[in-house]
């Protein structure tokens, strides 16, 4: 869109000025969100863009008729105009009201959903939180488990030639994958000496509902998928907790995110059920002091022992190697490690160094294993987990692949 006159001229009305954006610019060029941008700025709204592709269609439908009736010459009567000028305000009054009404029914929407779910917390037995104590120690190391695309509430087997099993997986085979995870977890603390952990989410939680024919491959409901997969987190952190403290942080993924009304990925950004899963885990483990749930973001920056941490899920990630170099151009900070999930596999490369330190991107493999999607795309791996250390000083010290039944 660069090479259009996007400023709006002096002598232009901001009708004006909205028309000739979208007459002037191809339709196969238009950037939609970044014009939507520009006349929200221009107005002073915050509007859609399918509101303002909305109004120039309109504008495109009546304007034959508005002239073949009124116009006199090349100029429309101008009582006509006065009556259409007079509508349009009346539009836009009307349009103002019903965005507003909008956004308040999404707000009481949100705001009905964490009530029902705070009170159906509160009926749920209290957690109970380990009493054994936590003995600090000198040695200066750290860990980081990841949990990537655990897919919560999907089911399905993939077949063989033959008809054989190659793979299976649902809500109970996640369980007992978890339950594994926290024991191999509990082997690295005791054999690590360590008494501090980040367990980081790197989300797709659950399956969602990003497309209809998802619906045969679903054992549960989306609001199911967050309330069991919430609980069932909390109780393993607390069982955790019995022998670390705990960091958990997380991000937001695509199959958590809601799409109302067949709208694309990213209209509803906030609408992301991950941050409903860090509100129910807060809740739920306000009494556990060893542990601290920190907000799901899309990207996540933090530090670990010395160590600079970046973290996303990845879909919007279509070279690791160009991102990491972006990341740190735009936000200039120091990256030691691109931490990703999405596409069910480990990958891990170094891109170059920083003093004693490798910079480099890590893609953790899935705790759902093979799916339809991975076979599709021609990926498969096994379900696992990556924990990796980290020594103050050093940066990362190993990396456990943890290869789950």
């Amino acid at each position: 869109m660069t090479s259009y006159d996007l400023k709006r001229k002096n002598i232009e009305t901001l009708d004006d000025y909205h028309i000739r954006l979208f007459e002037d610019i191809p339709i196969h060029e238009l950037d939609s969100d970044e014009l939507a941008e520009i006349l929200n700025n221009e107005y002073g709204v915050n509007y859609s863009e399918s509101k303002w592709r909305k109004d120039y269609a309109q504008y495109v439908k009546w304007k034959p008729y508005i002239i073949s009736k009124y116009a006199e010459g090349d100029e429309l009567d101008k009582l006509t105009i006065k009556k259409l000028e007079i509508q349009k305000e009346r539009n836009k009054l009307s349009s103002e009201k019903n965005e507003l009404n909008k956004w308040i029914r999404e707000q009481a929407r949100t705001e009905n959903v964490y009530e029902k779910i705070e009170q159906a917390i509160t009926n749920l037995s209290p957690i109970q939180v380990p009493k054994c104590e936590i003995k600090e120690n000198n040695n200066k190391r750290t860990a980081i488990i990841d949990i990537a695309d655990s897919h919560f509430g999907s089911e399905g087997k993939i077949l063989g030639f033959n008809d054989e099993v190659l793979a299976e997986y649902n809500v109970e085979i996640f369980k007992r994958r978890m339950w594994e995870l926290l024991e191999h977890t509990i082997s690295i603390i005791e054999k690590e000496k360590l008494t501090h952990v980040t367990v980081l989410n790197l989300s797709d939680s659950i399956d969602g509902l990003l497309h209809m024919n998802q619906l045969q491959f679903q054992q549960l409901g989306v609001a199911d998928q967050v309330m069991q997969f919430a609980e069932f987190t909390s109780e393993w952190l607390n069982a955790l907790s019995e022998y670390v403290t705990i960091d958990y942080r997380s991000v937001l993924g695509n199959h958590s995110e809601n799409r109302y009304l067949n709208s694309s990925r990213g209209e509803f950004a906030q609408e992301n059920m991950e941050r409903l899963i860090v509100w129910y885990l807060k809740t739920r483990l306000c009494e556990n002091k060893r542990i601290q749930v920190y907000d799901a973001k899309s990207i996540i920056y933090f530090d670990v022992l010395g160590t600079k941490i970046l973290a996303t899920h990845g879909q919007d990630e279509k070279n690791l190697e160009s991102s990491i170099k972006d990341y740190m151009m735009i936000y200039n900070i120091n990256v030691h490690l691109f931490k990703t999930g999405h596409l069910h596999h480990l990958n891990n490369k170094v891109i170059g160094m920083n003093g004693l330190q490798n910079i480099e991107h890590m893609q953790s493999p899935s705790m759902c294993g093979i799916n339809e999607y991975s076979l599709k795309l021609k990926k498969t791996a096994n379900a696992g987990s990556l924990i990796t250390i980290f020594e103050q000083g050093y940066g990362k010290l190993c990396t456990y692949d943890i290869r789950l039944k």
